[in-house]
């Protein structure tokens, strides 16, 4: 794609065309998206899109499965929800928990 932008002379929008030409079958890039990639080029010196930012993980105290299957044996009548607030993990993975360990919340 860089190659087809500068024998156009660095114009994008005939770099988009000539492309469409050399390469008929197949996703086009638009304009937009050439000039996307000789900017990333030109402020990174990569064309590959930079990694992803993530959300930082919450490193917090680990539970084990066995503390969550305790408390649910401890505490019978207890809801997922009771256990969630004590263990501090997700309703999700409590359910996750328990299910893998072949108890029942109830």
């Amino acid at each position: 794609m860089l190659l087809i932008y500068c024998e156009c002379g660095r114009k994008a929008k005939s770099g988009a065309r000539l492309y469409c030409e050399s390469f008929p079958e197949g996703p086009h890039p638009t304009r937009q998206s050439i000039l996307k990639v000789v900017k990333r080029l030109r402020e990174t010196g990569c064309v590959t899109s930079r990694p992803r930012v993530r959300r930082p993980r919450i490193v917090g105290r680990k539970v084990q499965p066995e503390d969550v299957l305790a408390y649910s044996l401890a505490h019978p009548q207890s809801s997922t929800k009771m256990i969630t607030v004590n263990c501090g993990l997700s309703n999700s993975r409590i359910w996750t928990i328990l299910n893998e360990l072949g108890a029942h919340p109830y």
